[in-house]
């Protein structure tokens, strides 16, 4: 029978695709070839307001005319066009496109030639269970012969069906699948995963590397576990094993599996969640799944406890889930409960808060990863441990991927193989005490004893040398001499050492001990030099303007901003963004102007926190979230002792400088003097004099 081409639609951004040119460039084309002998294709329609045009029209206007950077438009422009069978969100089509590449691909040859009948059977003949591709077929039986032929062209233009079916997938973002898009991962968070599955493989000595076993224990995550099959090499003997359910997620991974030639074993999941598999696999679960998008966090960390409680000691897990479920306090009892009994069975190896923007089509949500592999057999449960680690300031780039992975890899091991790894991310943590925790999973507070892993106290980006600490002050005072400016004796090695946990300021502002108070959004005609209220804000904090400079008129301020509040002595006032800055207001009673704000120690009960302490610790921090920043405390013993100390040492310091303006002054006076001729030097000598000129 006559074959008749399908007319390919193409959006403007489609055609920017097409001719790999940024999106502008096609305007512009448009605009400035309009008067000419070869302008721009008209569009052929239009679809909620979007301009559509002849795919094939605008390949060869490209041509034709020398535009664009694509020498082979004409036959790619089906990858970035749709025909006129398929419309943006239509899950019908899609799902009958992806079936008929899969056919295609099983069958071998174009599907143009067939007609309905034909083609009806064949689907059959290759799904007679009806178990990826029958249903879908049949559910566009009237159109068969347009979709084929569309398919036909579309597996032609990108030379090969597992390409074809790739590039269906690519464009469900501008197609509106949000059944597709609203847990797919950022190409970063796929990277890791991939990077990951195969160092556990690699690293796992009850399995064999050349041939792995992976498993999706939900049936539906298409992206992580095809990443993760591909990246094995193609020298890899793969067994890939995946939940034998019946949604259309699970359908469209047994598809996108069979097109690119990976084989699949199938496995029942019981009502209750029971599965029975021995294979020494690497799990890769993703959570929530594309089929349930909402699912509740008692309902993810329900389906994790079954792979959990079902994982022999010869299996790992790589489980992806948003950190509010795995990582972040606030769950509701039932979920706390559940995520605590994971915990407590010790398979879960290595907790890691990941940065935002992982999900395509949510920036603001945070992922986490759990590591779950064989509990610590020969480890009292008192003394197990799991690492930590807390990315949610960086970025996914290159290099932090491949120290993730590793610091994962070795969290897999043994007492050991942790002792000797050099870990840049993670570190270990006692279970005990993540258990204890109101806050986050990743906080920086509980030690590891001897016991367990190391011998010294976990790492933070406040961490010091503390036992190099005397000696470093020793050779100061030394070379300070007379002009140091505490008596001799007040400063000398502990006998023993007191102190207190490293603790977050999300965690003390929920116990009360701080708060964290906004500054005041003030009109810039209500800020003046004269006399007032000093007003603080990132100018004052970042040096741009000295303290003192700007002030607001006191019965103005109380007339314009009734909800306007004061400092009060003590509070620190800080500024977040490209640098951390804080300062201590020692006087009180400024205006704190937005966005600066207040952080305020609690008076009853500051929990070892001491302004200059804090205001030091601010500085140091590289997140702008205040409520995740890492802070030390002083013990009761020592809080009066420093709080002199430093204010002695201020009142030097502040001599000093004044001391040096004077110089400065001098120093000009000198220059000025001599050169006008108003002074004279008489000598060159430490006993020099100078006087007024004529006066010798």
């Amino acid at each position: 029978m006559p074959v008749v081409s399908p007319v390919l639609r193409i959006s403007l951004s489609g055609i920017a695709k097409l001719a790999k040119v940024q999106r502008p460039v096609v305007s512009m084309w448009r605009s400035r070839t309009a008067a000419t002998e070869s302008p721009f294709p008209s569009p052929i329609a239009t679809d909620r307001g979007r301009e559509l045009f002849d795919a094939y029209e605008v390949a060869t206007w490209m041509l034709s005319t020398g535009r664009g950077n694509n020498p082979d438009a004409v036959a790619d422009a089906a990858m970035y066009a749709t025909f006129d069978g398929l419309t943006p969100g239509d899950s019908v089509a899609f799902g009958a496109l992806t079936a008929l590449i899969t056919l295609r691909a099983t069958h071998g040859t174009s599907l143009s030639q067939l007609d309905r009948d034909a083609i009806l059977d064949l689907a059959d003949e290759a799904d007679p269970d009806n178990l990826f591709l029958t249903r879908e077929v049949e559910a566009v039986e009237q159109d068969l012969p347009a979709f084929a032929r569309f398919v036909d062209v579309l597996v032609d233009s990108a030379y090969g069906a597992a390409a074809a079916f790739e590039s269906l997938l690519a464009e469900r973002f501008r197609d509106g699948r949000r059944t597709l898009t609203r847990v797919a991962l950022s190409p970063d968070m796929t990277a890791l995963i991939e990077a990951l599955a195969v160092e556990l493989v690699r690293s796992n000595s009850a399995g064999e590397p050349d041939s792995p076993t992976l498993v999706d224990p939900t049936g539906s995550g298409g992206d992580l576990l095809l990443r993760a099959v591909l990246a094995m090499g193609e020298d890899a003997d793969v067994t890939v094993v995946t939940a034998d359910t019946i949604t259309d997620a699970a359908r469209l991974l047994r598809r996108r599996l069979l097109v690119h030639g990976i084989p699949r074993r199938g496995f029942t999941v019981s009502e209750a969640g029971v599965f029975d598999l021995k294979d020494a696999a690497i799990h890769i679960a993703q959570y929530p799944t594309a089929e349930e998008p909402t699912a509740s966090p008692a309902a993810i960390l329900s389906s994790i406890e079954n792979i959990a409680l079902q994982m022999d000691d010869s299996q790992r897990a790589i489980i992806v889930a948003p950190a509010s479920v795995l990582v972040d306090s606030g769950l509701a009892r039932d979920a706390e409960q559940i995520r605590a009994s994971i915990l407590r069975s010790g398979r879960v190896r290595a907790v890691v808060r990941l940065p935002r923007g992982l999900v395509t089509t949510n920036q603001r949500q945070a992922l986490s990863v759990w590591v779950l592999g064989p509990a610590h057999a020969d480890i009292p449960l008192g003394d197990r441990w799991t690492m930590t680690a807390d990315l949610s300031d960086g970025a996914l780039a290159t290099d932090t991927r491949l120290d993730l992975v590793s610091d994962l890899a070795a969290a897999m091991g043994d007492r050991r193989t942790v002792r000797s790894h050099s870990f840049r991310f993670a570190h270990p943590t006692m279970t005990s005490g993540i258990l204890a925790r109101s806050g986050s999973l990743v906080e920086v507070s509980t030690t590891v004893t001897h016991n367990a892993v190391v011998d010294e106290p976990e790492r933070s980006p406040l961490a010091r040398d503390a036992a190099a600490i005397p000696a470093r002050v020793d050779g100061m005072l030394a070379a300070m001499g007379e002009t140091f400016p505490l008596s001799p004796g007040s400063v000398s090695p502990a006998t023993t050492r007191q102190t207190l946990p490293l603790a977050t300021m999300g965690n003390l502002a929920r116990e009360g001990h701080v708060r964290c108070l906004s500054g005041t959004r003030l009109r810039a005609e209500h800020v003046g030099a004269g006399h007032g209220f000093i007003v603080i804000g990132t100018d004052e904090l970042t040096g741009r303007s000295p303290v003192g400079s700007r002030t607001a008129d006191r019965l103005l301020f109380a007339d314009s901003y009734p909800a306007g509040r004061l400092t009060e002595p003590g509070d620190v006032i800080i500024c977040t963004g490209a640098s951390m800055r804080a300062w201590v207001d020692r006087e009180g009673s400024s205006v704190v102007a937005f966005p600066a704000r207040i952080l305020r120690i609690s008076d009853s009960d500051p929990a070892g926190l001491l302004p200059d302490v804090l205001a030091a610790d601010v500085e140091a921090q590289r997140s702008s979230d205040w409520k995740r920043w890492t802070v030390r405390r002083i013990v009761q013993e020592e809080r009066a002792p420093l709080t002199t100390t430093l204010a002695t040492l201020r009142s030097e310091r502040a001599a000093l400088l004044d001391r040096l303006h004077q110089l400065d002054q001098l120093t000009d006076l000198l220059v000025d003097g001599v050169a006008a001729g108003s002074l004279t030097l008489t000598g060159t000598d430490a006993d020099s004099n100078l006087s007024p000129k004529g006066t010798h």
